[in-house]
């Protein structure tokens, strides 16, 4: 089946290259070329700033403020610039046949119309927009490492993994789509050095939109968040290359033909964690090995209709022959070392598939149809067979002794092997229809789809264990019996259809203060279990000053204007600007957007929910409930005469027929049964802005409290309830800083700093321990560092630069503090049976040279 697969996919490459090839040498050739220079008020070029074509066609300036457009000869050309704000039209008629026609477009208030005066637009309601372009020279194992410190609410703990919590949710409660395509995390992996390269490309991508709760019905059915990842449509020829410790990644974007039918986004990546992973305590012969190709190719049929293909495959190995483990842990009253020699080796492997093929139907920018088909694939393997035997060791605190630190009493010897031989395969299969209409103040929104999911998991696992005076023999003679820990041994098959709906509609309900109302219905049923689930989402914002400060904007521009008309000196241009600003802006009130979401979500289980811990599935196991409430704002504001925004977000959670779980590391292990409720409230704020002139800097803080009161059975066989405890993801407080600064003599040296702080957390493990609170895992402290240096700056007329436009070289301080995080624990026995938590720390410092070229 495997070999198959890989056949398949490969005769899927190579007829979509040969494809893209037909197409684009059937391109015509009836065309000719826009372009110009962009120019601010004071006559400097703007760099990196997006131009729109026909509302639709978008290219961003050079570094010299240059741009371009390929279009259609002899027609009508409308190009747009939102600067700021404000909105610059220009309309025209594109040249003969291979002429290229020079636009002036200088951004001067003397030419706006009141038509054109316009306020800057910010984010939709609960939805915080971010742009990788502005995030991926920032140190990062990972680029979630980045983005879920600048998303509301979302807790990170482990670097290696792409895995994050949000607002008191686990990593499985949150939805990830790649254009419209949902994709999946991988299942076995039990550490986040074996999870391998995130999904999401950050050289690929265009935009990403996170939202943290009380998101739209168009989104899935989740508790917790949504990731909206669209990748580029690219205009023209570009590219990057990085090179680094840890690896590598390629990509490049073209429109080759002339018509701007054919366009392609292709990327591949290559990462070795071996020199991150030899600052863990286990030392031994690690070699992980992830990759993986993505590639997006639409063709335009016609002015309405456009292809779309996406296609991934990723191969994540990772390999580990264990050698020795030491680990110092405990408190200054009693220090502890245990040292570990192992023997044996774990393989972990996964290997995924993903392709989409799309239909989109635009016949005008109010109407909208799509039709996306997909198939996922994951093969997953996770074969190990590790001994080893222990030393448990009391070490001398006295600061005085000359042994101090070293061994001064033994506390355990021990042995153990832990074995598994898991499988498992899934395939998804869906089909899904999305359309969208604009009439008046509405937009209609609705899509339907069906899911088939197949599921093979074979599992095999088994630990033994044995300390002194612990494990024993049940016979004096021969044959003896070796009782095992933990034996599991299960081959399940599952195979179901889903069929999910929506319908939303976006409506502008009052103009003057830009109040919006959305509301949407999604339905979601499951022949497995027979359950239908309804879920009613809606939204509001509105703008309380909107009315008053477009008023003030009007006599400011107006006055802009009156100036550049009567004065033609630059400089005193530019000081009666300053003047004028500053007279008018402190008319202004608040600019505060006030916005308030709730909804039903329901999580119906998926296959990890649905095995307990002994491998055996409950198929009648019912979708999780999840309430949320939120209200919040969004203020733009200036300190230093620089622009900042706040966002700010209050929320509760009631949530119903939870499933209880534990974590160890990023293993969760679901209990399979809807046996808890509870509930979630916190805060979320944010600010970002140019804490350094013309540089942006992100600085986050989150409270949280989320607890759950499960009901189980206990050992004299009576149905009894926790109460509420702490859920395993309650970190009461979450701070984090993206920052940026640059050296005021020479901005191309910056230095950005990534910094995170997390209270402590609760730690459970499986049985009878999961029911009260007795461990917990320590604060989470991470700072990372980062210089660069922008060697040069290329334009495409550069003869030594060729056709490159930037080169970076970056010198990256991961875990610069050396703090010694903790990810799980390890639980070993003494000799009077005492157990134990030995911490498994996350990694250590290391450098990182990284060089990143772009053309």
């Amino acid at each position: 089946m495997a070999k198959l697969l890989r056949l398949t996919y490969r005769i899927t490459l190579l007829m979509i290259s040969l494809f893209a090839g037909t197409l684009a040498l059937q391109a015509q050739s009836d065309s000719s070329t826009l372009y110009g220079v962009l120019l601010d008020p004071t006559g400097t070029v703007i760099p990196d700033f997006p131009i729109v074509l026909n509302g639709k066609t978008k290219t961003y300036t050079s570094s010299k403020g240059e741009w371009q457009f390929r279009v259609r000869s002899r027609t009508n050309c409308e190009l747009k610039v939102d600067y700021y704000g404000t909105v610059y039209t220009r309309r025209l008629k594109s040249p003969k046949k291979d002429q290229r026609l020079k636009v002036r477009f200088n951004i001067g208030y003397a030419t706006l119309t009141a038509a054109e005066k316009t306020v800057i637009k910010r984010d939709p309601p609960s939805i915080v927009l971010i742009k990788p372009k502005d995030v991926v020279e920032f140190p990062q194992i990972q680029i979630e490492d980045v983005l879920s410190k600048i998303g509301l609410g979302v807790q990170r703990r482990n670097e290696l993994s792409s895995s994050y919590n949000v607002r008191g949710g686990n990593f499985d409660e949150n939805l990830i789509y790649i254009n419209d395509i949902e994709v999946y995390r991988p299942f076995l992996a039990r550490s986040g050095q074996q999870e391998g390269l995130s999904f999401i490309n950050p050289y690929m991508t265009n935009s990403v939109s996170f939202s943290s709760g009380g998101f739209a019905a168009r989104y899935g059915d989740k508790l917790s968040s949504v990731l909206d990842v669209q990748y580029n449509k690219p205009r023209d020829f570009s590219g990057s290359v990085e090179l680094s410790l840890l690896g590598a990644s390629f990509h490049v974007q073209d429109q080759p033909d002339t018509l701007g039918r054919f366009s392609y986004v292709m990327g591949a990546r290559y990462r070795t964690l071996q020199y991150l992973l030899g600052t863990l305590d286990v030392s031994g012969d690690y070699r992980p090995r992830f990759a993986d190709f993505q590639g997006l190719f639409g063709y335009r049929l016609n002015s309405a209709w456009t292809v779309n293909w996406f296609s991934t495959y990723a191969q994540n190995q990772y390999v580990v022959e264990p050698q020795s483990r030491e680990t110092n842990f405990g408190t200054v009253q009693q220090a502890v070392r245990l040292f570990v020699a192992f023997a044996g080796a774990e393989r972990i492997e996964y290997e995924t598939f993903l392709n989409a093929l799309s239909f989109e139907y635009k016949p005008n920018d109010s109407t909208t149809f799509k039709w996306i088909n997909s198939s996922f694939n994951s093969e997953e393997l996770e074969h190990f067979t590790i001994e080893g035997g222990y030393r448990l060791e009391e070490l001398e605190n006295n600061l005085g002794s000359d042994n101090f630190a070293e061994a001064r009493a033994l506390l355990g010897i021990g042995y153990f092997i832990n074995n598994a031989r898991n499988d498992l395969n899934i395939n998804v299969l869906n089909s899904k229809v999305l359309t969208r209409l604009r009439r008046g103040k509405h937009e209609w929104e609705a899509g339907f789809k069906v899911q088939t999911e197949d599921i093979t998991d074979n599992l095999k696992e088994w630990n033994y264990n044995d300390s002194a005076g612990y494990r024993k023999n049940f016979l004096e003679h021969p044959p003896y019996e070796i009782h095992l820990d933990d034996y599991i041994r299960t081959a399940n098959t599952l195979s179901s259809i889903r069929y999910m709906g929506y319908v939303q509609d976006d409506i502008k309900v009052h103009k003057p203060s830009n109040a919006k109302l959305s509301l949407g219905v999604r339905a979601n049923y499951w022949n497995l279990n027979n359950e239908l689930l309804i879920s009613p989402r809606g939204r509001f914002s509105f703008e309380p000053n909107k009315k008053h400060n477009d008023a003030i904007q009007e006599r400011k521009l107006d006055m802009y204007a009156a100036l550049a008309i009567e004065e033609d000196n630059d400089s005193i241009i530019n000081a009666e600007y300053e003047k004028i600003s500053a007279r008018f802006d402190s008319l202004k009130k608040i600019d505060i957007v006030v916005k308030a979401a709730a909804g039903v979500y329901g999580q119906p289980p998926f296959y990890r929910e649905l095995r307990n811990p002994e491998g055996i599935l409950n198929t009648n196991l019912q979708a999780q409930q999840s309430y949320h409430f939120v209200v919040g704002s969004d203020i733009l504001f200036r300190a230093w005469n620089r622009p900042f925004r706040f966002i700010n977000e209050a929320y509760y959670k009631h949530m119903t027929n939870l499933v209880p779980y534990t974590i160890n590391n990023v293993r969760l292990r679901y209990d399979a049964v809807n046996s808890s409720r509870g509930y979630a409230y916190g805060l979320d704020a944010r600010v970002n802005g140019e804490f350094i002139s013309g540089i942006e800097s992100w600085v986050n803080l989150s409270i949280l409290s989320t607890k759950e009161n499960i009901t189980y059975i206990n050992e004299n066989g009576q149905e009894v309830e926790t109460g509420f405890i702490k859920r395993p993801t309650d970190q009461r407080v979450n701070f984090s800083i993206l920052f940026q600064d640059e050296l005021p003599l020479d901005t191309s040296f910056k230095m950005q700093l990534n910094l995170v702080v997390g209270s402590k957390m609760p730690y459970y493990f499986n049985g009878p321990f999961r029911y009260s609170e007795n461990y917990s895992l320590p604060a989470y402290r991470r700072v990372d560092l980062g210089f660069s240096k922008q060697v040069k700056k290329f334009t495409k007329k550069d003869e030594n630069g060729g056709r490159l436009s930037s080169l970076w070289m970056s010198l990256e301080v991961f875990n610069i503090l050396q703090v010694n995080n903790v990810a799980s624990y390890l639980w070993v026995r003494d000799l009077n049976n005492n157990i134990y938590g030995v911490p498994n720390y996350l990694t250590g410092r290391r450098l990182n040279f990284k060089v990143i070229a772009r053309f």
